[in-house]
């Protein structure tokens, strides 16, 4: 009884296996570059990074008194050339809703990796994405 079970639990194992391989597969793809737009990343001391009551805000407006839409990611879509306006540089979210970074921490993506590169995209699920790389 043992003996043919064992081959039905190596099957369901495997099939198991397979799904997951095709449910990764079928993650956010890259579908075009966001024209106009570069990457700038956060660059601040690990005390403001791992801050969590105090992240880096992404702002509904130029300014420290308008409402914070979401922390601000460690990469961000900006114009290029930059929009800046009172300290505050125009960027945006996943869902390509707009907001302001303080430029305070910000500096263009290959100062703080060089040798490394950052391009803005356009995913299939329609949200901003990035595609990296050297």
């Amino acid at each position: 009884m043992f003996s043919r079970k064992l081959p039905l639990a190596i099957f369901a194992g495997m099939s198991m296996a397979l799904l997951s391989s095709q449910a990764i597969a079928a993650g956010p793809k890259p579908v075009k570059p966001l024209q106009g737009y570069k990457c700038l990343a956060i660059d601040a001391p690990d005390s403001v990074m791992m801050d969590f009551n105090h992240p880096i805000p992404l702002r509904s407006a130029p300014s420290d008194n308008a409402s914070v839409i979401a922390p601000a990611s460690a990469i961000i879509a900006v114009n290029d050339p930059e929009v800046v306006d009172h300290g505050y540089v125009k960027s945006m979210n996943f869902a390509f809703k707009a907001g302001w970074v303080p430029t305070k921490w910000l500096k263009d993506y290959t100062s703080v990796h060089p040798g490394n590169t950052c391009t803005p995209y356009v995913m299939n699920d329609g949200k901003l994405g990035f595609i990296f790389g050297h």
